[in-house]
């Protein structure tokens, strides 16, 4: 068995007690009987998210940080792995074309393959676009079909964990911004959703199926989103088991719900702000961290490389720089919860509370004499010349007349306990869509 059939199999394993576990925690949030049903019964998850990664070989920068592009997504990799997510989605646009004897691509699965959890992934325009014509199933069948993804077309579904269910759309069309979603793909839409029934189900997309603003307004904006993502929302709606849909492209981290269904456009890896998503899931709600790669040196060069693209001054004239803040989203959009019972509004998390945590963390696991040591007045001499015992008197404020008799002999409990703190040994001290 292959290694991810192997990382399938053991995901897909749930013992007696566990179900039990998730009937209860389900039980205990206090939803309503309808709520419940439509959220499905699976244990809470992790999983990450990564879109317009755009991995390319030896072509040089624009908007897009292609020669940064291998350096961002091993980074990713890296995060991904101390995440322990689930499993990771890879949301389009993967490489800047699959490549010369799709060396591109091949490039791509090699990084990836880092990882310790499942992945798949869905395609975007740069995906399937160049001088010479993309055949989708030749390039990318064999990888679906390493998944255990029997299928002829370029869209899939599985089940990643016990209780929840997976879509992978595909809206791509070569050498086109805007995306397609046809019949054929909606018929079979409708299908997997109602064989795939009282599952938690996640969508994706790389184009939005619910354009975020201003891609919901008139042209450019209109050139670069599915035309019949109407199509697509309404059969969303005719299954109370779809609560999210994930997409990329548009390179802006946005957070919209309609029908009780929460659409999560995310930004670009390759592409300010050179970010990424981690989902946390539970039967009551699901919450979203937006993540950077680790330098940033070279998202400052992103950023100002995106506030001189077309769309930038399409967007702001006056002012390109705003869109950037576009890019970046509020924090409802890039650091929510998002809550899966009808009517609840979204939170925003406050992210500045973690490095405290961190902190905290650490200094729990320093020795307790680096704690004293840093609760004390630093020394009045050089560390370099030795004190003697009589020279280091207990309370701060002998300090400036440490040369002077002590005004009361000292008790031999006192002695033995200022030699046993000498004799300690100082403890060591301790970083335009734009795919257009």
């Amino acid at each position: 068995m292959d290694p991810y059939a192997e990382k399938i199999q053991s995901l897909s394993q749930i013992s007696r007690r566990k179900f039990l576990l998730a009937l209860a925690s389900v039980t205990c949030l206090g939803l309503s009987e309808q709520s419940k049903a439509a959220v499905g019964l699976f244990e809470p998850f992790t999983f990450g998210y990564v879109t317009d990664a755009h991995l390319a070989i030896g072509q040089p920068d624009s908007y897009k940080m292609l020669q940064e592009s291998q350096l961002f997504l091993q980074d990713v990799v890296k995060r991904l792995n101390e995440e322990n997510v689930a499993f990771t989605i890879f949301g389009g646009d993967n490489v800047e074309g699959p490549g010369r004897d799709d060396s591109n691509w091949q490039l791509f699965i090699d990084v990836v393959q880092c990882l310790n959890n499942p992945w798949n992934f869905v395609l975007g325009e740069s995906d399937i676009s160049g001088i010479a014509p993309v055949d989708k199933m030749r390039t990318y069948g064999p990888d679906w079909k390493g998944k255990g993804i029997e299928s002829t077309k370029p869209y899939w579904s599985q089940d990643p964990i016990p209780g929840v269910h997976i879509i992978g759309l595909d809206t791509s069309r070569p050498n086109s911004n805007t995306g397609d979603f046809g019949r054929a793909q909606a018929e079979w839409l409708k299908e997997d959703l109602q064989m795939h029934q009282r599952r938690f189900t996640i969508v994706f997309s790389h184009h939005p199926l619910l354009p975020p603003s201003p891609f919901d307004s008139g042209p450019p904006w209109d050139d670069y989103i599915v035309p019949t993502g109407a199509n697509a929302r309404e059969i969303f709606g005719t299954s109370k088991y779809v609560r999210l849909v994930v997409n990329g492209h548009v390179h802006v981290s946005k957070v919209q719900q309609e029908n009780n269904i929460w659409y999560v456009s995310s930004a670009s890896l390759a592409v300010y702000p050179c970010a990424y998503k981690i989902f946390r899931v539970t039967p009551e709600s699901i919450s979203i961290e937006t993540y950077h790669v680790s330098f940033p040196a070279l998202i400052k060069k992103a950023k100002n490389a995106f506030i001189s693209c077309t769309l930038a001054y399409k967007y702001s004239s006056s002012k390109p720089a705003t869109f950037a803040a576009l890019a970046e989203g509020t924090r409802l959009d890039s650091d929510v919860i998002l809550p899966l019972a009808a009517g609840r509004p979204a939170q925003a998390i406050d992210k500045k509370k973690q490095p405290k945590q961190k902190k905290e963390k650490a200094k729990q696991a320093e020795p307790k004499r680096e704690k004293q040591e840093e609760s004390k007045p630093p020394p009045q001499q050089p560390e370099e010349k030795p004190e003697s015992k009589q020279d280091t008197p207990q309370e701060p404020e002998a300090a400036a007349t440490k040369k002077q008799p002590p005004a009361e002999p000292k008790s031999n409990a006192d002695q033995k306990t200022k030699t046993k703190v000498d004799n300690q040994s100082e403890a060591p001290k301790s970083g335009e869509s734009n795919d257009k």
